[in-house]
Parts: C-alpha cells; structure tokens; sequence
C-alpha cells in the first residue's frame, strides 16, 4: 500500500499543480452554475412594481389586501404596491411602464346580514410583463378564493348554530375573515424534478463535469505508456499498484470537485440539499460510479486521444439523458425511462428524497443504485484498464 499511496500522491500534486483538473472541475462547473442561476434569476429577488387601486368605500377585500397579503408581498421584495386614488391614474401608470399590473377592488352590493360588503378584484396588466401579470392574477385568485371559502364557512356554521356569537354575527365575522393567514407563500419553490432552481443547476452542473474531471488519474495511464515512464514505474511495482493508484487519483479528484461545488452552491447561491451525511453518502458513490465508468472508456481505447474524445462523448450523452441540463421527462416515456440508467438521474433523485425533509437514510436507496451501476459498469472496466498497465 505504500506504492499505492506514493504514486497516488505524486500523480495527484501533478494534477493539482498543471491547474487542468481544477479547470475542468471547478472553474468551468462553478461559472456556469453562478451564470445560470442569474440568467434563472435564482440568486436574487425581482421586485415587480403593482398598481394598487382601492374601492370608493371599504370592502373585505381591501382590508385583507392592505393588512395581509401586500405586505408579505412587500417583505418578500416579490412586489412593489403604488396605491393610486382612481382607475385613470393607474392606467396612465400603466400605459407608461412604471407598474406591471394593477389590482382593482370594486365595492360589492353589501350584506345584509355583514356591515362590510365582501368587494371584487379586477386585474389589468401589461402584456409585455408577464411576471408582473402572473403575481397580481395569483393575487387576485388566491385573495378572492380564501374569503370566499371563509364567508361559505361561516354560513354554513350559522345555518347550524355553530357560527359566531349571534349577539353581533357580523362583526365577529369579518373579524375571522381579516384574521386568517394569507394563503400567498412565495418561495424559491421546486423545479422541475422536485429541487429548487437554484439546487438543481448546482447538482447538474456539478454532476456533467464530474464525468470530465475524473478523467485526469486514469489517463494517465495512457499517457505513461506512450511517454515510456509506465516501463520504469512497473519496474518497481505491480500493475495492479499502479492501476489502483490512478483509480484513487480519478476518485479523489471526483470527490474535491463535488465537495467544493456544492459547498459553494450551498454557501454563496442559498442551494439547499439536505441532511449532510445522505449528501455525503451520494457524492462517494456518485463519484464511484463516474470514476468506473471512465475505466471501462480508458481501458477500451488505445490512446489518450481516443480515450479523451470517447469520455467526452459519454459524459454529453449520460449528462444528456440524466437531466443535468434539462429533465428527460418531457422525452415521453422513452426519455423516463433512459433517464433512469444513468448515475446523474439517482443522484438527483436522493437528494430530492433528502430534500423532501427525509433523514439521511432517504438517500439509501439511490446510493444502493449507484453502487450497483458502479458494478456493473466498473468490474468490466477495470478488467480492460489492466490492458494499458503494460509498457
């Protein structure tokens, strides 16, 4: 073990000190992931400018407005809300660009039987700004659907008996409408695969280039061979030593270019990945399953070139197919399915079981699968890579 670990260490600081693995595995991922997380506008909020215009006499709806729903709006620097006094003021707003939208309440035909009438919402909004559109229609739909929900409530509740005190219904009722939570929760929510945004371009990014960077321990294998140093190293160990040597250098490369990723997507870009040993657990055996992939490509062809061009194009190909840029669940079923043979695919999906609130042994199950796809895959290989550690 100690051959093992002398050249281990040798072709390691070699790798580190050219800069080609740091390149490859952790400038090139980590621009890319800060790139597209501020083209997705994952890393900071856009505030969208709204118009407000209230009822001639007060409603329901403005007050659970004003007293909930704008400023969760506000606090979240989702929206910035403009009260204007009439529709003509906001529509010259409008028609200029400065909002996006505006949010119209309209007074209601009151009730009889409560002292505010409930109220309407209208929403007009520039068709150009389709997000500031989107948050005042989910606004609107979200404010009308929980008073409306709670009126039906507390008149199915009075028609029992059960409803409020029947000394002032009306007073009491509006009370409970007003005091309920508002509905809204804006968040960095799931994309598609069940991360966040933000999340998942770390984990694809990091995960496309792992591929390339593990690539560096076993092609050295090739390039020994061709340079005339292999016959000199075999000369003091064993094959079996030196290809061990280069797998360790392929894994520990794997495993500082992930660790440092994610760490950095988790710390400067607010990725969230859940328990630390199920992620742990995930970057040890995704990192496997990468490094055996690149001995089977290694062992198959004859030089550096050859092998350099093939690892390319498996790791397009399995970046492809297991959603490290985009889910392959738009494919149909054919693309379902193929996602599912590719270590990227299990990877993503323990730490979406991680991430779902599950402890640590949530990501037992993808690891398994990793494990067995680094069989499958890594046996074959290795027995092929014994081939190049010959002079």
């Amino acid at each position: 073990m100690r051959a093992v670990f002398d050249i281990f260490r040798r072709d390691l600081r070699a790798r580190l000190r050219d800069r080609s693995a740091v390149l490859i595995g952790v400038v090139a991922p980590l621009a890319l992931i800060i790139a597209l997380s501020l083209i997705a506008g994952g890393t900071s909020p856009s505030t969208r400018p709204l118009g407000y215009v209230p009822a001639p006499s007060t409603t329901v709806t403005d007050q659970m407005l004003t007293s909930a729903v704008f400023p969760a709006l506000v606090a979240q620097k989702t929206a910035e809300i403009t009260t204007f006094t009439d529709m003509a003021a906001a529509a010259r707003a409008l028609d200029d660009g400065a909002i996006d939208a505006i949010i119209q309440v309209r007074a209601g035909t009151p009730d009889p039987n409560g002292p505010v009438p409930l109220g309407s919402i209208e929403v007009s909004h520039d068709p150009s700004a389709s997000v500031g559109g989107a948050i005042a229609d989910g606004v609107a739909k979200a404010t009308a659907s929980q008073i409306n929900s709670t009126v039906t409530l507390l008149a199915a509740e009075r028609r029992l008996g059960t409803g409020p005190d029947a000394a002032d219904p009306q007073r009491l009722a509006l009370t409970r409408i007003l005091a309920q939570t508002p509905v809204i929760q804006l968040e960095d929510g799931p994309a598609a695969g069940g991360l966040s945004t933000k999340t998942q371009i770390a984990v694809g990014m990091a995960t496309f280039f792992l591929f390339f960077t593990v690539q560096f321990g076993l092609l050295g294998l090739l390039q020994e061979r061709r340079e005339g140093t292999l016959a000199r190293l075999l000369a003091a160990v064993t094959p079996r030593q030196v290809l061990m040597a280069k797998l360790l250098v392929s894994f520990v490369l794997g495993i500082i270019s992930m660790s440092v990723l994610l760490l950095v997507a988790r710390l400067f870009l607010g990725a969230h990945f859940g328990s630390l040993i199920g992620v742990a657990i995930l970057v040890v055996c995704g990192v496997a399953a990468a490094t055996a992939t690149v001995a089977l490509v290694v062992g198959l062809a004859r030089t550096p070139e050859q092998a350099g061009l093939a690892q390319s194009m498996v790791a397009l190909v399995l970046g492809i197919l297991g959603g490290a840029f985009f889910s392959m669940a738009r494919a149909g079923a054919f693309g379902r399915i193929a996602t599912t043979f590719t270590p990227h695919y299990w990877f993503s999906e323990g730490l979406i079981r991680l991430t779902d609130g599950g402890s640590w042994t949530a990501a037992l199950q993808p690891a398994a699968i990793l494990l067995l796809f680094t069989a499958v895959v890594g046996v074959p290989g290795v027995l092929v890579a014994r081939r190049s550690v010959r002079p």
